[in-house]
């Protein structure tokens, strides 16, 4: 379903022993739940808190095309692609389902399905259409290998003739089960909703998908 290479490097098998060794040390000294070995060499801490998974490396990025499986003439464009390990960002604090840490200390976003232009023909509007498509790729998404269900994508208005006029595409991503990776723009979405500020005023910017 998905045509990717992994670039990702491969831990050594002598540094993989040493490190599981290492962390049966210290299960039977400090009680620490089991680091446990996952594909592609990822480790995951696992905390009753929601620590991000730890990486005992620091994986390239990786990003390509994929076959969703979703057409639809009714839209104008939409546009998926497969991503891994993209870092974070410094505005933007995605949850910790979503975050991995590197083996330098820095947050990587895990694969996800990213949810590039998407544009529906102004004549199919508010008809359900992106709310089913939605469906199907959160879906899709669940099934992709490594992805777990996780979408993310970045919600900016787009100005134009044959473009559907609406106050924010935001609203229709909220509506779907996404939320802002920055929390602030949560606050001013909320506001939105409950009719304190203007549709105009939702905000911009990465969101995710938060029903997984």
């Amino acid at each position: 379903m998905i045509d990717k290479i992994s670039i990702i490097t491969n831990i050594k098998t002598n540094t993989l022993k040493r490190i599981r060794s290492l962390n049966n040390n210290f299960n039977l000294r400090f009680n620490i739940p089991k680091l446990k070995t996952l594909k592609q060499d990822i480790f995951e801490l696992s905390s009753s808190d929601g620590f991000p998974e730890v990486l005992m490396y620091n994986p390239s990025i990786v990003e390509s095309r994929i076959d969703t499986g979703i057409k639809d003439s009714r839209f104008s464009y939409f546009c998926t692609a497969y991503r891994a390990y993209n870092h974070e960002g410094y505005d933007d604090k995605f949850p910790s389902n979503y975050v991995c840490i590197d083996s330098n200390g820095e947050r990587r976003l895990k694969p996800h399905i990213y949810l590039g232009l998407v544009e529906i023909k102004p004549e199919y509007a508010r008809q359900g259409i992106f709310t089913n498509a939605m469906k199907r790729l959160s879906k899709f998404a669940k099934n992709e290998d490594g992805c777990e269900g996780r979408i993310i994508l970045d919600a900016h208005k787009i100005d134009g003739v044959f473009v559907t006029q609406i106050p924010s595409p935001s609203l229709a991503h909220w509506k779907c089960g996404f939320r802002f990776a920055n929390n602030e723009n949560n606050k001013i979405m909320e506001k939105v909703l409950n009719g304190e500020l203007p549709l105009e005023d939702a905000p911009e910017g990465a969101m995710y998908y938060a029903k997984i």
